[in-house]
């Protein structure tokens, strides 16, 4: 499998997986702290080929938070080595991440303007950044080049100089953000100026056999950014300026160009990686929603990169180097592309995790332990709590018995997976499915649980988590044959829907006018409140909306709906009443916990753990996380 063979040259590896930068959120003012080395630890233990770490910013300037690793100053050095001797202690090359983010930080963090190559209003901030002199160009350059001194005391085996994604050498690079016209504006060679002296000055200072990685954005996808014709002729003078390798991702943070989401085919972008790859002779990284061995195999099997870069697959699971290895690449827990725990988190400003595991950023506190005198405990539900649940209290020894009354695991998950461009999660159920049967649940599907059967087959602990139910607007006529929910739209698959009308904006409105849409003659959208996607993490819900355009979805605000005559709606926008065709009528209204067994199990003397919550109904992370912690908690009376 060449996925596990070695690189020889300047930079040597063991094998072709490279753990990417990733913007975690642990530390405190930029130091290194017990987290952040452990939740590398846990990784460099199961041996990626290159662990890259970052990103780690050069100067105050460079800083989009304080939780970012910093490499600014001499008294981050030591928490670096420390670091970087944790993860050599399992013989795992380790390189840093040299960052600026330029515009893409806020003034109120610095205290100042941010800085960019030119005034260009920034999308993502809403501020306009200040135009760095032709003084403060060469301090920024001499802030790499003190920061890449920094990395090789530290211990590092390479440095990675961050020029992708919209950041400052980016912005430098882009007729989009860089109007100059001195010797760093104007065509693309005058643009390249600054990151070649960036590359120059670290060159001089670290030495010509110290590892250089460049990360490059194949192509901007921006109005006026670079295209891959642009890269294919910038690449050659970065390799020349001192490039040993290259690693190439695609988009800015600010492309409305799906890069990273759930929507992207795996593997969609090493296109990119492939095509700038064959302009130089340096090894080349490809990324992008490479999240299985077997896509990551079939790219390097083509021979046009060396290296596979990884970043979410590392996060959902840290074991994926060994299972590779060991052949056991149906028990790696997939990333889904959900950018919940992960990317969402970064713009709120929270440390990142993952939402299938729990474990991800919680390495310190949180740990699965075996227990000595096990017992038979009941799981009622089988989607994501019960499914954690069971897996985790399965994995401490419980025998575990796991009912459903459908005839297949995963729940509304199931369901959610139905949506077009959402198929990721069956991945993670398939998942599942798998470790539960590797650890013995004995799956009892299409049973209905009642509190006498539970009591009569003697459980020692019932764990509920048997779901949620769709409620029903006070509306008159939503008792007609012509109204569904949008669980029964994606539970059912219903064809032949006329012309649809969903109520509610949520994000299983959403999905239902998604899924109606392939179905149906014509679909409206519509929501009382001013926007839709509320409840939509930042990075996924500018892609339904996108989705819901494309495939011309009208989508209509601040619209009340008072009736439905089974065939036409009233509706009121602007206290103005008005009668809407809708053939069929989907309703994406709020969740309640399905709480028949429980009350019926608070009539007996079993003890039960309750794990359905209403306010996790529609919040993936928080479900699956809340299981995990309670089963990993549970203690059993005797």
């Amino acid at each position: 499998m060449k996925l596990l063979q070695p690189l020889a040259g300047k930079i040597q590896l063991k094998n072709r997986m490279v753990f990417l930068a990733t913007h975690l959120g642990y530390c405190e003012n930029g130091i290194v702290s017990k987290q952040l080395t452990k939740f590398y630890e846990t990784r460099a233990k199961y041996h990626p080929g290159l662990i890259i770490v970052g990103g780690c910013y050069t100067e105050h300037l460079g800083m989009s938070s304080p939780t970012m690793i910093g490499i600014s100053d001499d008294k981050f050095v030591p928490g670096l080595e420390k670091l970087v001797k944790i993860i050599h202690s399992y013989d795992v090359p380790v390189a840093a991440q040299l960052y600026h983010a330029g515009r893409y930080t806020h003034s109120l963090l610095l205290g100042q303007k941010a800085v960019s190559s030119s005034a260009v209003e920034c999308r993502l901030t809403r501020e306009t950044p200040r135009e760095l002199s032709i003084d403060g160009i060469k301090t920024t350059v001499e802030n790499f080049a003190k920061a890449a001194e920094r990395a090789k005391e530290a211990g590092f085996d390479a440095v990675e100089i961050l020029g992708s994604a919209g950041y400052l050498l980016n912005q430098f690079l882009a007729k989009a953000t860089n109007h100059r016209s001195d010797e760093y504006g104007g065509d693309l060679r005058n643009r390249a100026k600054f990151p070649i002296e960036v590359i120059t000055a670290i060159r001089k200072i670290v030495g010509k056999d110290y590892p250089i990685i460049y990360r490059i954005s194949g192509d901007d996808f921006i109005p006026d950014g670079n295209t891959l014709e642009d890269n294919k002729v910038l690449v050659p003078w970065l390799v020349k300026a001192g490039i040993d390798v290259l690693d190439v991702t695609g988009g800015w943070h600010e492309t409305r160009v799906p890069q990273i989401t759930m929507d992207v085919p795996r593997g969609h972008y090493a296109y990119l990686a492939e095509a700038l790859g064959e302009t130089v002779d340096v090894p080349t990284i490809a990324c992008n929603r490479i999240n299985s061995p077997t896509i990551a195999e079939k790219i390097l099997l083509r021979g046009k990169v060396d290296l596979i870069g990884m970043s979410r697959a590392f996060l959902a699971d840290p074991a994926f180097p060994e299972k590779v290895r060991s052949d056991k690449i149906d028990r790696i827990r997939p990333c889904v592309a959900c950018n919940q725990g992960c990317l969402d988190r970064v713009f709120e400003m929270k440390p990142v995790t993952c939402i299938l595991n729990p474990e991800a950023g919680f390495e310190t506190k949180r740990a699965i332990s075996v227990e000595s005198s096990a017992g038979n405990i009941a799981i009622v539900g089988a989607g994501p709590s019960g499914l954690e649940a069971s897996r985790v209290l399965a994995t401490r020894g419980f025998n575990i018995t796991l009912f459903d009354s459908r005839n297949q695991i995963g729940g509304l998950l199931r369901f959610a997976a139905r949506t077009p461009k959402r198929g990721e999660f069956a991945s993670y159920l398939t998942y599942m499915q798998n470790e539960l049967e590797r650890l013995g649940v004995n799956m009892r599907l299409n049973t209905t649980c009642t509190a006498d059967m539970l009591r009569e087959e003697g459980y020692d602990s019932v764990f509920l988590a048997s779901g949620f139910l769709p409620t029903i607007p006070e509306i008159d006529g939503l008792e007609s044959p012509s109204v569904l929910s949008a669980v029964d739209l994606l539970e059912n698959q219903n064809e032949n829907l006329g012309q649809v009308v969903v109520m509610g904006g949520n994000i299983m409105g959403c999905s239902a006018a998604l899924y109606a849409n392939n179905h149906a003659e014509s679909v409206y959208l519509f929501d009382s409140e001013s926007r839709i996607g509320h409840d939509i993490g930042l990075t996924s819900k500018w892609v339904f909306i996108k989705a819901l355009k494309d495939r011309d979805i009208e989508i209509r605000t601040e619209v009340d709906v008072t009736q439905y005559t089974g065939k036409y709606i009233m509706m009121s926008v602007e206290d103005t009443t008005s009668m809407f065709l809708a053939d069929t009528l989907i309703v994406a209204s709020n969740l309640e916990p399905n709480l028949r067994l429980v009350e019926a199990m608070k009539k007996t003397d079993m003890n039960f753990i309750l794990l359905t919550d209403k306010k996790h109904a529609l919040d993936l992370l928080s479900t699956i996380h809340t299981a995990y912690q309670k089963a990993c908690s549970f203690k059993l009376d005797r």
